[in-house]
């Protein structure tokens, strides 16, 4: 209790922010964890044809969102919040107006082809309908949480975010069990219920404090700053699935089922650095824009380090976390966790790179490199299946993250003098090396749970032995970062 009472009082001592990316990436954590806890749920309630509805409905809402919405949510609406903090209620009011013409005439198109080629989507035009309605609510939710974060509002985020982890699967497995036939249906309108309520609500609250749907300024700015992105997103949606898919077209669904299993596991990582990355998007814009990046530098370089421990620690471990979410009959996919964990931690540098390059409005450069990175990630899963074998596509994955990184750092070199500030590369090069090196061993060892425990054991006797010439090193790096930016 004693350590609860200095945790929370540490805690309560935080600045706005530090507390604000605390609590962000802690609900954020929740929402996403609550998916893994009812997945095993869902499968023994649905059958396997009503499960499968509900996935490409999940599969397809993800594509058609990025063109339904155009992402203003994302970080156009951060950077115009940041240019236009004058008008923001305005500004939210104008991106919700252009979100619904955006969406009305997207899914109208989707509902035209749905019936010229009913095959293609594989749902029916209800499906459709509900798929509209709630991506235009969750789009509106998604201006009103980022506004929230901007202002480190976390107490009203923290109150959604809580509530609708808790009511949307339950309304779910309510509905699911009153109904005998359409199980699918249920289960997609009891899961998304209760966000299209709470849309509906924050829609209305937002559009009576900006009152314009329509700005000219803003919907030229935003569609400027957003169309040339819709190709990143696509891309990084490919990113995400291609693998999956081109191993089940050239192996076989088993193997697609090892990789499917890695990367659940990798996933738990991949909730905490994408929470950690959006809590970080506003006060990385405005240290840009104030000019303070000092203490941008440290916290990316902690965040670097707190991230590659739990990744290094997946990949110790991968054997253990395997048989907690499958079986035995899984144990090949621990080959696949350790290439995976690596482009997690160098995919989590990538973003916050990538929120450098969104704060200059540099969008077709960024667009280029995912593109480029999603079809290289294709070429390299192709080539690497023929001649290795499946276990290549992880390493692929890493292949393309480092790639992604290094395109996005030098597009970010070009527009922003002080980076060298902000992302040390020879430390984060440096902290790669030594990962890569724990990495093999863990590979080495992963079967051996006394060699790996023994690792640890050595690692932090080195830290305790080393502390004060730690300390000593870091701070001089800290020093030099002040100093540079001083002159």
């Amino acid at each position: 209790m004693t350590n609860v009472k200095t945790f929370l009082n540490k805690l309560n001592n935080m600045s706005p922010a530090a507390k604000a990316s605390f609590w962000f990436v802690v609900s954020n954590v929740v929402l996403k964890g609550v998916s893994f806890i009812t997945t095993p749920i869902f499968t023994r309630l649905l059958d396997v044809e009503d499960y499968g509805i509900s996935s490409v409905f999940i599969t397809w809402e993800s594509i058609i969102f990025i063109f339904a919405t155009l992402s203003l949510a994302g970080g156009v609406y951060n950077v115009a919040m940041t240019k236009f903090e004058e008008d923001v209620d305005t500004l939210t009011s104008s991106l919700i107006g252009l979100t619904a013409v955006a969406s009305t005439l997207v899914y109208l198109c989707c509902v035209v082809i749905n019936f010229v080629f009913p095959t293609l989507f594989e749902l029916n035009t209800g499906y459709l309908i509900f798929m509209w309605v709630q991506t235009f609510f969750n789009a509106a939710t998604t201006f009103w949480l980022m506004r929230k974060r901007f202002t480190y509002d976390y107490k009203k985020v923290i109150a959604y975010t809580f509530s609708n982890a808790i009511l949307s699967p339950t309304v779910a497995i309510i509905a699911v069990k009153l109904v005998d036939e359409n199980k699918a249906y249920a289960k997609i309108i009891g899961s998304g219920i209760w966000g299209i309520i709470l849309g509906a609500i924050i829609t209305a609250l937002l559009i009576s404090k900006g009152k314009k749907l329509y700005h000219k300024k803003y919907w030229k700015y935003a569609l400027k700053f957003n169309i040339p992105l819709l190709p990143h997103y696509l891309s990084q949606v490919l990113l995400n699935s291609s693998d999956k898919l081109m191993l089940n077209a050239f192996v076989g669904a088993a193997s697609a089922g090892l990789y499917s299993i890695a990367h659940s596991i990798t996933g738990i990582v991949s909730i905490i650095t994408q929470s950690i990355n959006s809590s970080l998007i506003p006060y990385t814009l405005q240290s840009i824009k104030n000019g303070t990046v000092k203490n941008l530098y440290k916290t990316i370089l902690g965040c670097s380090v707190l991230v590659s421990t739990v990744c290094e620690m997946i990949i110790l471990f991968a054997r253990e976390g395997i048989l907690i979410f499958a079986t035995p009959k899984y144990m090949d996919a621990v080959w696949f966790v350790a290439p995976l964990a690596f482009s997690v931690q160098v995919s989590f540098i990538t973003g916050l790179v990538g929120n450098i390059v969104f704060y200059y409005e540099k969008t077709k450069q960024m667009s280029a490199a995912t593109m480029i990175t999603a079809v290289l990630n294709i070429i390299l899963n192709y080539a690497g299946i023929k001649l290795f074998g499946y276990v290549a596509v992880g390493y692929a994955t890493l292949i393309t993250s480092f790639f992604h990184f290094f395109a996005y750092y030098f597009i970010a070199k070009k527009y922003e003098k002080n980076l060298n500030q902000i992302v040390n590369i020879k430390l984060l090069l440096a902290i790669f090396l030594a990962f890569a090196f724990l990495m093999i061993y863990g590979l080495i060892f992963w079967n051996n749970l006394i060699m790996k425990i023994s690792l640890l054991i050595a690692i932090l006797i080195l830290i305790i032995i080393l502390k004060n010439k730690i300390l000593v090193f870091l701070s001089t790096i800290t020093k030099k970062d002040v100093d540079a930016v001083v002159e």
